[in-house]
C-alpha cells in the first residue's frame, strides 16, 4: 500500500508540473474520487506530521490526542501552535531545509511579525492555482505581462505572487504604485493581456484614473486579501475585461481556492434571490453575502468546526512546515457540487449552470469569526479600537464603548467608520485631535493598517467618529443585552446611520496635520 501511495503522490507531483498536464487533475467527472483520495491524503499527511514533526508531536501529547484518528485530532492555529514552537521544531525532521526554502512574513493585527517558511513543492502548487485562476482568463493570441500592485517587501502575498508568476509571464512587480503603474504600461504598450494583482479598493482606485486610455488595453484584474462586492466588481468591469479572486492566507498558502466565472455567476444570482441564498447559503445568519471560490479537495480538506469556521488541511506531504486542521477563524462552510446543481435546476438557472466548467467543490466565506474586517488588505480587530481607547488617558475617561463599521459608500468603496459612543455627560476637549490619537495607536500597533493607510486610494482612508451618548450609530444602544462591536452595512444603511462626525486619517503618519478636518452634518 505505501509503494502504492508513493507512486501516486509521483504521478500528481509529474502531472503539475505543466499547465497543460495540471488540467488533467482537474478534470471533470472525478470530484467524488478526489474527495475521497483527499481525505486518506490528510490523514497520511497528519500521521506522518505525528511521526516526524517535533512540534506536532509534542503538541497532540500536551493535547492528549497522540496516536488519534485524524477525525479526532484537535485544531491547530496560530496562537495555540504556530507561536509556541520555534520554526524548526515545526519543519519536518525538525530542521528548517539548508536551500530551497522561501520565507514571508505577515504582522496580522497584533503589530509582531510572523515569519512562514515555503518550500519549492508548495510554491510550485501555489503557482498552478493561480494559473487556474488568474491566467486562464487571458487571451491566447497575447503574451500576458502580471503587474503585482500587492504590497511589497516580505509581506507574504506580494513576495509569493511574485514568486508564483515569475516562470510563467512576464512580471514587474511595482506595489501599490499607480504611477509606477500608468507609466510600465505606457511604455509596453497595448500588446499585452495585463493580469494586475492587487486589494480590490486599489484596483477600483487605479482603473478610474484618466491618465490612461483603458480601452486601448486588455486588462485582467485579480484580487485578494479581501473580498469584493459585485457593485464595486461592476465598477472595475467598465475598464477591465475580467475581475476575479483568489481567496489563501499567509498562515497557510495565498491560493487555497479560486473564483471562477461559475462562482461569480452563483454569487450574483444569489445576491438577487433572497429564497436561493436561503437555500444555499448562511446568509440569513450572518448577515453578508458569501465569498464563493473553488478549490481541489485532494490538496486542502476544508471543514467546519462546531462554530462554522473553517478547518483547513494541506494535503500535500511535501510541505516543509505542515499544516493539519488548522483553523484560521473565518466563518464558512463547503458545498459540494451535487449538492448546488440540484438547487440551481430547481430554481431554473440554466445561465449559471451553463458558466460551469471546473468540477470542484465550493467554498463559502462569510468574513472572520472574531469579528475583524478588512481594510485595504489589513485585518482590523475591534480589540485594537479597544486598547488604543485603553491606552489613551482621557479616550478611557471619556469612551463608553466603541464600534467598527464597515460599509460601501456611493462610488462603490468599501469604507472603515471607527466610531467612539462617549458616556453620559461626558465630553472631549479636541474630538478631532483625539480621533487622531486614536488612529495614530491603531497604526503604531497594527503595522499592516499603517501600510493599508499609506498605500489607499485618495478619499478611502479610515475615520474616525466621536458620538455623544445614545446619538448616531449607537442611537439603538440598550435595546440589546450586549453590545455589538461591529457593523457591516450597505449604502443605503450607511447614510440612514448618519457617518457624519469623521476625522479622516493621514495617509503619511504624521499627526495632526493641517489637511485634516472635522465634519459635522447637525444630525448628532
Amino acid at each position: 500500500m505505501r509503494i502504492l501511495w508513493w507512486l501516486q503522490e509521483l504521478l500528481v507531483d509529474l502531472l503539475g508540473r505543466s499547465p497543460r498536464t495540471h488540467a488533467l487533475l482537474l478534470a471533470p467527472g472525478f470530484e467524488r474520487l478526489r474527495w475521497w483520495l483527499g481525505r486518506r491524503r490528510a490523514a497520511r499527511t497528519a500521521a506522518r506530521a505525528a511521526r516526524r514533526v517535533p512540534a506536532y508531536r509534542r503538541f497532540l501529547t500536551e493535547q492528549g490526542a497522540a496516536g488519534a484518528a485524524f477525525d479526532a485530532l484537535p485544531e491547530t492555529d496560530k496562537g495555540s501552535y504556530i507561536t509556541r514552537y520555534p520554526i524548526p521544531e515545526r519543519c519536518v525532521g525538525g530542521r528548517l531545509p539548508r536551500r530551497g526554502v522561501v520565507v514571508d512574513e505577515s504582522s496580522g493585527s497584533t503589530g509582531t511579525p510572523t515569519s512562514w517558511v515555503r518550500g519549492p513543492v508548495e510554491r510550485r502548487a501555489s503557482r498552478e492555482v493561480l494559473r487556474v485562476g488568474f491566467l486562464r482568463h487571458t487571451t491566447p493570441d497575447r503574451p500576458v505581462f502580471v503587474i503585482n500592485a500587492f504590497s511589497l517587501g516580505a509581506w507574504a502575498t506580494g513576495m509569493n505572487v511574485t514568486a508564483a508568476l515569475t516562470r510563467v509571464s512576464t512580471i514587474k512587480s511595482c506595489g501599490p504604485d499607480r504611477d509606477k503603474i500608468i507609466n510600465t504600461m505606457r511604455e509596453f504598450g497595448t500588446g499585452y493581456t495585463y493580469v494586475i494583482t492587487s486589494y480590490p479598493p486599489f484596483l477600483k482606485g487605479l482603473l478610474a484614473d484618466d491618465r490612461l486610455d483603458w480601452a486601448a488595453y486588455d486588462v485582467v484584474c485579480a484580487f485578494g486579501g479581501e473580498g469584493i462586492s459585485e457593485g464595486m466588481r461592476d465598477h472595475i468591469l467598465r475598464r477591465a475585461r475580467k475581475v476575479v479572486g483568489a481567496y489563501g492566507a499567509s498562515d497557510l498558502e495565498i491560493s487555497i481556492a479560486v473564483e471562477t466565472e461559475f462562482t461569480i455567476a452563483l454569487r450574483r444570482a444569489i445576491a438577487a434571490d433572497p429564497a436561493l441564498a436561503s437555500a444555499l447559503t448562511r446568509q440569513d445568519e450572518y448577515g453578508v453575502l458569501p465569498n464563493i471560490f473553488q478549490f481541489n479537495p485532494y490538496a486542502y480538506l476544508v471543514e467546519e468546526n462546531a462554530a462554522g469556521e473553517l478547518v483547513v488541511t494541506i494535503t500535500r506531504p511535501q510541505n516543509v512546515d505542515p499544516r493539519i486542521r488548522y483553523n484560521i477563524h473565518d466563518r464558512g462552510h463547503v458545498l459540494r457540487m451535487r449538492d448546488v446543481l440540484p438547487v440551481l435546476r430547481r430554481f431554473g438557472l440554466t445561465d449559471v449552470l451553463d458558466e460551469r466548467v471546473l468540477d470542484l467543490p465550493l467554498l463559502l466565506q462569510y468574513g472572520r469569526s472574531d469579528s475583524s474586517v478588512d481594510h485595504n488588505g489589513a485585518v482590523v480587530p475591534p480589540d485594537g479600537v479597544r486598547d488604543a481607547v485603553a491606552g489613551d488617558p482621557e479616550l478611557v475617561a471619556a469612551v463608553e464603548n466603541h464600534r467598527v463599521v464597515s460599509y460601501e459608500d456611493r462610488a462603490g468603496d468599501r469604507r472603515l467608520h471607527l466610531a467612539l459612543q462617549l458616556a453620559e455627560g461626558h465630553t472631549l476637549a479636541d474630538p478631532a485631535a483625539a480621533g487622531h490619537r486614536l488612529l495614530a495607536a491603531m497604526r503604531r500597533a497594527n503595522r499592516d493598517l499603517d501600510h493599508a493607510i499609506r498605500t489607499s486610494s485618495p478619499g478611502t482612508e479610515p475615520t474616525v467618529g466621536v458620538y455623544p451618548f445614545r446619538t448616531g450609530v449607537f442611537a439603538g444602544d440598550g435595546a440589546r443585552l450586549k453590545n455589538e462591536y461591529l457593523w457591516i452595512l450597505d449604502t443605503a444603511a450607511a447614510e440612514a446611520a448618519g457617518l457624519d462626525e469623521q476625522v479622516v486619517a493621514p495617509r503619511d503618519g504624521n499627526i495632526p496635520t493641517p489637511e485634516v478636518v472635522v465634519q459635522h452634518s447637525g444630525r448628532s
